[in-house]
């Protein structure tokens, strides 16, 4: 199976580091700047102490050709737009999509240029990517969940699950892919508020007076968006990121908070502003969420500079 990753960023990295690990077939698609350090360096996994460094092969956009079998996407929601166009001569009658973005507005985007070659995803992996290229794994484990979006049980599916099935990754076949993808929104969009509005990691929060309870109120206001759409996350998902947004001590923090304190560009449209878009349309109050998002807002605005797009 020939696989297509886009973006060789933290997340399309370790997943990529995995799949040649286990010996798939795997291109990377990026930016000129990118190809050109994977030519030079390699593309290097550091955990703990050890760096892995693999020499994948790697195109960009003007060299890219298809079919491929399956084109995992791991960019960034600012660069979604760019992407499809670039990946689209890699994307045949036989071609799984399986994107791996923030929140849920990529889903409308992908299945309006693509259609049925889309799949859901959800990915969960502790990684970073160093100022010198190298992606940071910060936590052992990657686990991976596709589905089909109608909930079939499809041969193209059980394909999909098979490849990605290497040592390093844990892979399941979803049912309710769009639920799962909603419960992980749930999740990140929880964390990304309470720590990117503190400014401080989850054990930071908590160890305050009313740190506990405002963790807990944002994540009953986000909660209640997802159950207005008709995605109750289940109680036990719940419990369990109730329980990470107020673990005493815990390091615990977001992506959105770690570019906020690095003074880069943050998703928040994609995991936070979306989300308050649809509480608005649907009457439900999410104010402390909003917060956590017009704080980003300023942040990716002076980022820019004036007069420039956030």
């Amino acid at each position: 199976m020939k696989i297509l990753i886009a973006g060789a960023g933290a997340v399309g990295g370790v997943v990529g580091a995995a799949l040649l690990g286990g010996g798939r077939e795997v291109t990377f698609l990026v930016r000129p700047a990118r190809a050109e350090r994977l030519r030079e360096r390699g593309l290097r996994v550091a955990t703990g102490e050890d760096t892995q460094v693999l020499r994948p092969d790697a195109v960009t956009a003007d060299r890219l050709e298809g079919p491929y079998d399956l084109v995992l996407l791991a960019v960034k929601a600012a660069a979604l737009a760019q992407v499809t166009d670039d990946l689209a001569p890699a994307v045949g009658p036989g071609t799984a999509i399986v994107p791996f973005l923030n929140g849920m507005a990529h889903m409308d985007a992908l299945t309006g240029r693509f259609g049925t070659a889309v799949l859901g995803g959800t990915l969960k992996v502790a990684a970073q990517l160093g100022d010198d290229g190298t992606v940071v794994l910060m936590a052992p484990g990657i686990r991976i969940e596709v589905g089909e979006l109608d909930g079939a049980d499809t041969p193209r599916l059980g394909t999909v699950v098979a490849a990605l099935d290497v040592p390093g990754i844990e892979v399941h076949g979803r049912s309710d892919i769009v639920d799962a993808m909603w419960a992980k929104w749930v999740f990140i969009a929880a964390v990304g508020a309470v720590t990117s509005l503190m400014r401080a990691p989850v054990g930071d929060v908590v160890a305050v007076p009313g740190g506990t309870r405002f963790a807990e109120a944002v994540l009953d206001e986000i909660a209640g968006v997802a159950r207005a759409s008709g995605h109750r996350v289940a109680a036990a998902d719940l419990a369990a990121t109730g329980a990470v947004l107020t673990a005493p001590g815990s390091p615990t923090t977001s992506s959105l908070a770690r570019d906020l304190v690095a003074g880069r560009p943050t998703e928040v449209d994609s995991v936070l502003g979306d989300l308050c878009d649809r509480a608005r349309d649907l009457g439900a109050p999410v104010p402390l969420t909003e917060a956590a998002t017009l704080a980003l807002r300023v942040h990716d605005q002076r980022v820019a500079g004036p007069g420039q797009p956030a």
